[in-house]
């Protein structure tokens, strides 16, 4: 479906999405990589980095509701954003693990319901030939931000401590969260759908259960494998938290610079052959976590790491978009966050739990783990063998709206 769009209104939407996928990067690399660190070091046991872990999935599944109660407009989104952003204030005022917990819980919760609004109004505001380039700028100006972020908190905390430089991550997050409030796009009132009603617009298309049933493997794996990293980093290899910031900047700008690229492998090929690539590289990531014996070793499996959450994030949009109608593809991608919110939930608490309770080692729980993931990859796969579906990037033809579209995005991005 192409969009008549002018140049103008799409450069002010493109650039105004980039401010807040900035905001979003500082946020999410902040709550991901360097809170569970600060949360170790302050004393948390293996069972609260699995509920750190266990957060963004837990939020996910209650995303499955969103279609009732969550935003539906600009300003909606931009206000849920801004909330849960400055959530992260609050470890700040009170520095004790529960609070940081319901911190980072609050902050995916604003992730989670405005995504459906999210990937609606980028059905509205871009044409869908360009959709795997947009949605490769964006990530890539999202991992960008979360580069600057990390390669500025180790001399930030050495100067003011871990704390405050993620209460300042906060108010970044929550200013740059205003930018969704100016997004123009005509965006239809979709029907309001029910959990049900989400997790039905998602298997009823064949490709989207086939990618659902390799998500919850290779995702299982991995996200099993989160709460484990603080204890690579502080317990096996004794890393300082500046140490751990540059394996988060290598993350990031692996991330960034290949976003771009597996948007025009997805306009090209398609996004199931970016969720087969990803995967893979995905996989390589957790086996070097698994043998990690000093950093060195650990900048590769980052390098992997961020190329690998670059293509499933493309992949994941791009697939949704391509099989569903603009108007049920909030609910589908609730329906995606919900189904694999599920094992997210379980899966942290998994690999943590046997190494709490001295059923394995650290080493032995992380092997475990990427023999998960190495069965999801082998279904991301044969999925990306099956035969291709003609969607909007298999036209022929190019609408002048999408010539337009196109000049627009070069002159954004400086191709």
């Amino acid at each position: 479906m192409s969009h008549e769009i002018p140049a103008a209104g799409m450069r002010r939407n493109l650039s105004l999405d980039l401010l807040a996928a900035l905001g979003v990067g500082v946020t999410v690399v902040v709550v991901s990589t360097l809170l569970p660190t600060v949360a170790r070091r302050a004393g948390i046991e293996p069972a609260g980095l699995a509920a750190l872990a266990s957060a963004p999935f837990v939020a996910n599944v209650l995303g499955a509701f969103s279609g009732g109660i969550g935003p539906r407009t600009p300003r909606q989104l931009a206000l849920l954003r801004a909330l849960g952003a400055g959530a992260l204030v609050a470890v700040l005022i009170v520095p004790i693990p529960a609070v940081m917990v319901a911190a980072a819980f609050a902050f995916w919760v604003g992730i989670a319901f405005g995504t459906p609004v999210q990937l609606r109004l980028w059905g509205a505001m871009y044409p869908d030939r360009l959709r795997g380039r947009v949605l490769g700028v964006l990530g890539a100006g999202r991992a960008g931000a979360a580069v600057a972020a990390t390669l500025l908190v180790g001399v930030a905390a050495a100067v003011t401590g871990d704390l405050p430089v993620i209460a300042a991550a906060g108010i970044v997050g929550m200013l740059a969260a205003a930018a969704y409030a100016g997004l123009r796009a005509r965006l239809s009132d979709a029907p309001a759908f029910s959990a049900r009603g989400s997790i039905r617009a998602l298997t009823e298309r064949p490709v989207l259960r086939r990618a659902v049933l390799a998500q919850a493997l290779y995702g299982g794996g991995m996200i099993a494998a989160v709460p484990l990293y603080p204890l690579v980093y502080v317990d096996r290899l004794s890393l300082s938290l500046a140490d751990v910031a540059v394996v988060a900047t290598l993350i990031s700008v692996a991330t960034t610079v290949s976003f771009v690229a597996w948007g025009v492998v997805s306009d090209r090929i398609g996004p199931r052959a970016v969720l087969a690539g990803g995967s893979a590289l995905g996989l390589g990531s957790l086996l070097g976590y698994t043998i990690a014996g000093d950093l060195h070793t650990l900048w590769v499996a980052a390098i992997a790491a961020g190329a690998a959450s670059a293509g499933i994030d493309v992949g994941i949009s791009a697939v949704i978009s391509d099989n569903t109608p603009l108007e049920s593809r909030g609910a589908a991608v609730a329906g995606w966050s919900a189904a694999t919110g599920l094992r997210g939930m379980v899966a942290p608490f998994l690999g943590a739990g046997l190494v709490q309770t001295g059923f394995v080692d650290l080493t032995t729980a992380l092997g475990l783990c990427a023999i998960a993931t190495t069965g999801g990859v082998l279904l991301y796969l044969d999925n990306a063998g099956a035969p291709i579906r003609l969607g909007a990037h298999a036209s022929l033809r190019e609408s002048r709206a999408v010539r337009r579209a196109r000049l627009v995005l070069g002159a954004a991005t400086g191709r």
